[in-house]
């Protein structure tokens, strides 16, 4: 007989020879069965303990105060909520910054990440508390979202601000209306992976989100709560990508009025996450970051203490890090509804051509003076800008439905023209040849300045100045983003960049703001 460590059993040693081998089988299988008993009755108890738990619905609290801070909740979130006298037990559980991710890299890490962020919790199973009753398919497109989706929404390790993450996560999983909005992008996004544009599984939960917010707007107590509004910005997002404008417009209208019946957005600062989302959606006038029509100037603006809701701490960088992904997002769509430019490309629009090539060519001249940190440099402003300048007037030409073969080029004034925009730069192409700063000079304050709408120049540098707030790898790929697109659509250059970036490739891999 040996003892163990102080408190255990002592254990039993049975010594094994040729002569007695059939009795140490056997000893040894008795003791194999034994120590497996034990472990099954260790689980059995830890389950029991666990569903002795108070369970936590993932639901927003209406009335909760202010949270500056981001998911900050004890390791131990369970039992501080039990003991806790002032802690909502329907707050949302949150891990740390940090998740454990093993050797995983890439997006088999962020989809891990984004599971254990979305879904941590002490139980079990975590797909039991949810805002509706999940079945396969809610569980199917739950985990395409996850995994593919939300994965592509900047890197999930990040320990900065992480919208998709810190905001999106938390409003999305917080009432019936919102999840099925969520089921919706995941079943349209998932049918277009597939190669189908339509996806009527995508509609079905589309009206179901609908249905239920009409029927709360019919009941007083709800109608202008924090659980409507969430639901109509996630039928917004997905009106934005996988709709139509018309029926944006309708949800768009119906978040404004809400808002004035409230009392205005500064009703919204004890959910800050509602809050800013709800403000940068009151900015748009039409679903692209790319129509000049949208309000800008306040988040390009370096300080805005006594605005409601940019006025408070960290908000202003909440803002335009929630910005920076529906832009980028938008870059998925950029002229994608544009009949003439999807047919013909832009190789017959000489001049427009030749000015975009001027970008690029500056850009690889001038690659290393790339700065790793801090703000943007002078050359790198005046590249962005030209760029935002002509993105904006091809989009402005899309929304508007010019018709090239009406043979009016219209002007910028009355109605954007591809061909109007053409001709301007080869009535002046001598002046800004082969120039990034004389192509800057005509765009912003030379003729071609002066017959653009001082609206539409300043929404350019607008741009220009929030993406300068940004971090350089966003900076950097959004710009390589941009020109791979424009040069894409010029169809006579195939290897444009050393990299192939695309929109969900800089999603996938960029590290926050």
């Amino acid at each position: 007989m040996s003892p163990s460590e102080a408190g255990d059993v002592p254990q039993s040693y049975t010594f094994v020879t040729g002569e007695n081998s059939r009795e140490g089988r056997s000893h040894a299988i008795r003791a194999h069965w034994r120590q497996r008993r034990q472990r099954m009755e260790m689980q059995r108890q830890e389950r029991e303990e666990q569903e002795q738990r108070p369970l936590r619905a993932i639901l927003p609290n209406v009335g909760r105060p202010p949270n500056d801070g981001e998911l900050d909740f004890p390791a131990n979130a369970d039992d501080d909520a039990a003991n806790s006298p002032d802690k909502d037990p329907r707050d949302s559980p949150v891990l740390p910054d940090e998740v454990p991710l093993g050797i995983l890299e890439g997006i088999p890490a962020q989809a891990l990440s984004g599971m254990n962020v979305a879904l941590g919790s002490s139980r079990l199973d975590p797909f039991d508390r949810f805002p509706v009753q999940l079945t396969s398919k809610h569980h199917r497109l739950l985990h395409h979202w996850i995994s593919t989706f939300a994965g592509m929404m900047f890197n999930m390790r990040t320990t900065v601000f992480n919208p998709m993450r810190d905001v999106w996560f938390p409003l999305d999983l917080s009432n019936a209306a919102s999840f099925n909005a969520i089921m919706a992008h995941s079943a349209a996004h998932l049918s277009r992976m597939q190669g189908f544009p339509v996806s009527n599984e995508a509609v079905r939960f589309k009206v179901e989100a609908v249905g239920i917010v009409q029927l709360w707007a019919r009941d007083p107590t709800l109608a202008l709560s924090d659980d409507t509004i969430a639901a109509i910005l996630r039928l917004l997002s997905f009106e934005r990508y996988w709709g139509s404008e018309d029926e944006w417009r309708i949800h768009h209208n119906g978040l404004l009025q809400i808002i004035e019946a409230r009392g205005g957005i500064a009703t919204l600062q004890s959910n800050w996450r509602l809050a800013i989302t709800t403000y940068l959606v009151t900015l748009m006038a039409r679903p692209s970051w790319f129509d000049s029509s949208n309000q800008l100037r306040e988040i390009s603006q370096q300080s805005m203490t006594t605005h409601p809701v940019l006025g408070q701490l960290g908000n202003l960088y909440k803002t335009r890090c929630l910005w920076l992904l529906s832009f980028m997002q938008d870059m998925r769509t950029f002229m994608g509804n544009s009949p003439e430019i999807s047919n013909h490309g832009l190789a017959h629009y000489t001049y427009i051509r030749d000015a975009i090539l001027t970008i690029r060519l500056d850009l690889y001249l001038h690659d290393e003076d790339l700065q790793d940190e801090g703000d943007m440099n002078e050359r790198e402003r005046i590249r962005l800008a030209c760029l935002f300048y002509i993105c904006i007037m091809l989009q402005g030409s899309v929304s508007q439905g010019y018709n090239p073969d009406s043979g009016n080029p219209v002007d910028f004034h009355h109605g954007y023209s591809i061909m109007y925009l053409d001709q301007s730069l080869a009535r002046h192409h001598t002046q800004w040849q082969g120039s990034i700063q004389s192509l800057f000079h005509c765009l912003f304050q030379g003729e071609i300045a002066a017959q653009t709408p001082p609206s539409r120049l300043q929404y350019a540098l607008d741009l220009t100045n929030i993406l300068g707030s940004t971090s350089p790898e966003a900076r950097h790929g959004v710009e390589r983003c941009m020109l791979q697109i424009l040069c894409q659509a010029l169809m006579e250059i195939r290897a444009t960049l050393d990299y192939d970036w695309t929109p969900d490739s800089l999603l996938a891999c960029i590290e926050g703001h």
